[in-house]
């Protein structure tokens, strides 16, 4: 657990260090930085990791709103700054991985590659975001939570009691925080720059997943110029939740080869 004092409240990090490859792991929406503890007990120890939660979710403090998605590139090349990495692989779910893209363009030195887990350069259209920041300061995140779970996972995790931990999880995550981030999504697409990135890019998509749909991220496969796909056949938006096992061995074999 460590602060990171930022001009608009503290982030909450956790870093470990070791003597291998950088990994720098950027969350969900509506999730914390927990959801990558099984991938990070598969890695070898070795392996560096740097982990954190987004403005408004986990332990980080609430900024105020009017952000949008490149100030939260600038968090996660801050966090590195603090903890030491010059340069990591970055690896991003949903809003986590149209940040990493954000931090690929915004500083492509920072980063040796891309795991972009069931993300886009555009995450839907602007109306649902919209829709959904309205219902949720109508009816609150509790009532949102029950439907979300159907989008997040596919039928093996839903029937597992373990859902319900990470909806509870999204059901308690700061309101203001969401709705700001939920602003923060809607008012991005970046679908005409992916041919700047230029970094190794794992794309994993999730057959299940109602949220970033396969066919969206298999565009987005298409589209940067040095990509990789694998699609797992049995999870939803949050594969490295669901299978994390099969995750990790992705990520491992994908950081060993641009290591090579």
């Amino acid at each position: 657990m460590h602060a990171l004092k930022r001009d608009w409240g503290t982030m909450h990090l956790h870093h470990k260090g070791g003597t291998g490859p950088a990994l720098v792991f950027i969350n969900s929406l509506g999730t914390d930085l927990r959801m990558w503890d099984e991938v990070c007990g598969h890695l070898p120890p070795s392996w560096v990791t740097l982990r954190m939660d987004k403005r408004g979710h986990g332990l980080s403090e609430t900024a105020p709103e009017g952000y949008g998605i490149p100030e939260l590139a600038e968090d996660v090349i801050a966090a590195m700054d603090e903890a030491g990495p010059a340069n990591a692989i970055l690896i991003g779910c949903s809003i986590g991985g149209l940040i990493a893209q954000h931090v690929a363009l915004m500083a492509p030195e920072r980063v040796t590659g891309l795991v972009l887990s069931n993300t886009a350069p555009k995450l839907g259209p602007a109306d649902g975001w919209h829709a959904r920041i309205a219902a949720i300061r109508e009816t609150g995140m509790a009532a949102m939570a029950g439907g979300v779970l159907p989008r997040w996972f596919g039928p093996k995790m839903l029937a597992n009691p373990n859902a319900a931990l990470w909806r509870t999880l999204l059901a308690r995550t700061d309101q203001e925080g969401y709705i700001a981030t939920c602003a923060a999504i809607a008012g991005t697409d970046i679908s005409d720059r992916l041919p700047e990135i230029t970094q190794p890019a794992l794309v994993l998509a999730g057959k299940h997943d109602l949220a970033t749909p396969p066919e969206v991220v298999e565009a987005l496969a298409r589209a940067l110029p040095r990509a990789d796909l694998v699609m797992f056949e049995d999870t939803g938006h949050l594969p490295a939740i669901e299978a994390p096992e099969a995750f990790t061995e992705a990520v491992m074999k994908f950081v060993e080869r641009i290591a090579a």
